[in-house]
């Protein structure tokens, strides 16, 4: 926003057809303190921006955890509150590190220059390592700004490293999906959740019915979910907004150790390789973030009879005409199937 008060695009403050500030813009538009920072972003040619494009794809498919990543992010692109940021935004505090007590707390001082962070060796060769430990020393700065009592440089450097540890071991457990060729169910390998999906499709209705049931290795039900959406979809288009809200549901229960099952196997192939898709791809890509939150990407197909709590959901949704959702409850309409699957 400008000193009068206008909304305008980065773009506008550029020279037209270039990559370039339009100095006389920038000082007619912004207040003083905007200018300065604003004429100290560099701007990238159209290769660097490539190369960056590539880097980030590179950095996104890190085994780490979805947080992690956007910490990085935030802090490459300098949009963390430190309190340097705090200052430059015109609220009221005091920009000295709230650590050290000596320099102001810019990002790289908050994550490299303070004697907390530079007391932490943090071996450089492994780059997931770095970022996991940089978000450590972060999450260690803001304990202490609200008050917590400052950790010793070793111990965060040791425990950062062990937690880092553990993600990666449950990060690269092999994941015991649905056996090709069974007509049952099969629960997930203890320490997992599993999530089945479904959609219930008439050619002539105007909405679908979508189903989604998350069970642990018991077959307890900890989600459940029958939905009717209005709208006229293929059945492939209906499969991959069953998937994209099951999905949401596990998210919003915080499952991220989880299992994911269709018995639509044109998604499952869809989901796994890079494919455009006209219709569908919007819902794909919502459902390629939310399969990377998960410890376990991806999606396995399994036949229709091993996903009969999903179909009897899905329908129920489709006749129901609203939104049903039971948590750690189980639906009277699949009870006996549920039962059954526990014990098979």
């Amino acid at each position: 926003m400008s000193e009068g008060g206008e909304h305008f695009k980065v773009a506008d403050l550029m020279v037209e057809g270039c990559r370039v500030w339009n100095k006389g813009k920038i000082d007619d538009t912004l207040w003083p303190v905007d200018q300065e920072l604003i004429r100290g972003i560099p701007l990238e040619s159209s290769s660097n921006a490539n190369t960056d494009i590539t880097w980030w794809r590179k950095m996104w498919s890190l085994p780490l955890l979805s947080k992690v990543r956007l910490f990085v992010y935030r802090a490459f692109h300098e949009i963390i509150s430190t309190m340097a940021s705090l200052g430059y935004r015109g609220i009221d505090c005091d920009v000295v590190c709230p650590r050290c007590k000596d320099k102001m707390e810019s990002i790289s001082h908050a994550i490299l220059d303070c004697p907390t962070s530079q007391a932490s060796e943090i071996p450089l060769e492994d780059f997931a390592l770095v970022c996991w430990l940089a978000w450590k020393l972060w999450c260690e700065r803001n304990k202490v700004v609200h008050g917590g009592e400052e950790s010793d440089p070793e111990d965060i450097l040791d425990l950062g490293s062990a937690s880092f540890g553990e993600w990666q071991a449950l990060y690269q457990v092999p994941v015991q999906s649905q056996v090709v060729g069974s007509d049952v169910w099969l629960p997930p390998q203890s320490g997992y959740l599993k999530l089945n999906v479904d959609a219930s499709v008439s050619p002539e209705s105007d909405h679908i019915g979508i189903g989604a049931v998350i069970r642990d290795e018991k077959g307890r039900i900890l989600g459940a979910m029958a939905k009717s959406v209005e709208g006229t979809f293929s059945p492939f288009l209906a499969e991959c907004i069953a998937l994209r809200e099951g999905l949401m549901m596990a998210k919003e229960l915080e499952s991220v150790t989880i299992v994911v099952e269709t018995d639509a196997i044109n998604v499952v192939s869809a989901v796994s390789d890079n494919t455009e898709f006209s219709l569908e791809g919007p819902i794909l890509e919502d459902v390629k973030q939310l399969l990377a939150q998960l410890w376990n990407p991806g999606v396995y197909h399994i036949r229709r009879s091993a996903n009969h709590v999903a179909h009897l959901l899905a329908r129920f949704g489709f006749n129901s005409n609203c939104t049903n959702v039971w948590i750690c409850e189980t639906p009277i309409i699949v009870s006996n199937v549920v039962s059954f699957d526990a014990i098979t």
